[in-house]
């Protein structure tokens, strides 16, 4: 059996109602991410957290600033590897795979924000270079898009881009998480 990794993709406060990039389903997908997280650790996988910075002052996810945070009720532990990265990837220019190389880590578990953005990255990306990958469809959340005068719902881009990323990875629920 592979040794498997948790990947917890930024889970911070612009995501959450007040911020200013609050996903429609991050209230929601909070729970079924901290039943992963728990999961894990009963099983004595790692647990890595990821975190998007911006320089100070940026509109969203500022370095030092309470959006750019991690989520109060995340239960990040202070031995948990944890990454900052400024890319939609969690490997660009971080030390995430040094990380999961050192500790012969051949197969993640992704969840966190936004499904269609550095979370179906990060995936595709894992599968490049040869990782097994679950991506929890309920343990992500998406946002609206804008294109040209038409508003695509969330919902909609979240399902959108599970069908894709099927091709990358195996699409699952909390409920399969063994």
């Amino acid at each position: 059996m592979s040794k498997r990794a948790l990947i917890v993709i930024d889970v911070q406060n612009d995501y959450f109602p007040g911020g200013v990039w609050a996903l429609p389903a991050a209230v929601a997908t909070l729970p079924k991410i901290q039943r992963l997280i728990e999961r894990a650790r009963e099983r004595q996988e790692p647990v890595v957290f990821i975190q998007h910075v911006t320089p100070p002052g940026a509109p969203v996810f500022a370095k030092g600033s309470h959006g750019g945070e991690l989520h109060a009720e995340l239960d990040v532990r202070p031995d948990d590897p944890l990454f900052t990265k400024a890319h939609p990837s969690s490997f660009q220019d971080t030390g995430l795979q040094d990380y999961l190389q050192r500790n012969d880590i051949l197969a993640l578990d992704v969840c966190g924000f936004m499904t269609q953005m550095c979370c179906d990255t990060t995936t595709r990306e894992a599968y490049a270079r040869g990782y097994k990958v679950r991506f929890f469809q309920d343990a992500c959340a998406a946002k609206d898009l804008v294109v040209g005068s038409d508003t695509i719902p969330h919902d909609v881009v979240h399902k959108a881009s599970l069908g894709a990323l099927a091709r990358f990875a195996q699409i699952v629920s909390t409920d399969e998480a063994d």
